[in-house]
């Protein structure tokens, strides 16, 4: 399929990461609307917004931690870093600033108990390896763009680990939603500009369970071959929604209307025409992307991407 930039409709649509794709998957009309800015009433929600804000709290308080900053330092950090207001909080899932604290709290005593003390962020270009963003650039003026949370190396032996801070409202951590993940594999993309030539590498899933305040961790192995079929994938995805773009149909799963016991927030108007629903591109928007843009320390085109690839 032979397709150009001017094929897409929107350039919106241009801009991938591993959530999105997400979306994507579920459903591509969910996609669309997502990625053409529309604002779901969801996204208003006080609950919704403490729920994002916490995983993001604990994932920075740990990351601090890791780069050696004290309680009292994390604390403020993350009241600063902590959008919704201060005593809002979301009762069925346990997430609020407070919590957020106890949670980096636990931490914190866990690791003076010897938790990971075998482990230290690596550093990369004279700053400690942690919230590195980096954008691979695709055919087609695709870009996948992602970040990594920490890269730890073992002090003994010098193995290389990634760590992946989760938060979930389950009661029991199940190693199926995590195994197989997309987002685990994307992360060689940093490791490359790290530890040139290394082959496998490790992930750590560090999840909190908000009910049972307590940490739970997974461990899996990744290798390069398994990158060479994302690299398959990712660019399959590139040209389906090419594919969506130029028919103008992005198709809608019904399945996927319901999702962790909650509707779609496009449920009610994912039917209506699409110009009714997004806002046209503006200039601010696009200023917006460009900064965004700017924060990705790491740049990798695709082709660069399956050479190394072919090298290992």
């Amino acid at each position: 399929m032979n397709t150009s930039v001017q094929d897409i409709s929107d350039p919106r649509l241009l801009n991938l990461s591993y959530s999105s794709l997400l979306k994507l998957h579920e459903c591509p009309r969910k996609y669309q609307l997502y990625k053409l800015n529309t604002t779901p009433d969801s996204e208003h929600d006080p609950e919704t917004k403490v729920t994002f804000a916490f995983g993001h709290v604990v994932g920075l308080g740990i990351q601090l931690h890791f780069c050696g900053a004290s309680e009292d330092e994390i604390i403020f950090a993350l009241l600063q870093f902590w959008s919704p207001a201060l005593f809002e909080s979301n009762e069925k899932q346990k997430k609020s600033f407070f919590l957020a604290v106890a949670a980096i709290q636990n931490f914190i005593s866990l690791r003076k108990c010897g938790f990971l003390k075998e482990w230290e962020v690596v550093e990369y270009n004279g700053n400690y390896a942690t919230e590195l963003a980096f954008v691979i650039i695709l055919p087609n003026g695709y870009r996948y763009r992602g970040s990594v949370d920490a890269v730890l190396q073992n002090k003994n032996d010098g193995t290389v680990m990634v760590l992946e801070v989760k938060t979930s409202s389950s009661t029991n951590l199940n190693p199926a939603n995590y195994k197989n993940s997309s987002q685990a594999i994307g992360y060689s993309v940093v490791l490359d500009n790290l530890f040139p030539g290394i082959s496998s590498y490790q992930v750590l899933y560090l999840v909190y369970l908000t009910r049972s305040l307590k940490f739970e961790t997974l461990v899996f192995n990744k290798s390069y071959l398994q990158r060479a079929l994302w690299i398959q994938e990712l660019l399959l995805d590139c040209e389906m929604i090419s594919l969506y773009d130029s028919t103008g149909v992005y198709p809608m799963r019904g399945q996927s209307c319901v999702s962790f016991f909650r509707d779609c927030e496009y449920l009610n108007t994912c039917t209506l025409t699409t110009k009714y629903l997004t806002k046209e591109l503006t200039d601010e928007d696009r200023d917006r992307i460009a900064e965004e843009e700017s924060r990705y320390t790491i740049e990798v085109s695709i082709l660069d991407l399956i050479q190394t690839q072919v090298t290992r």
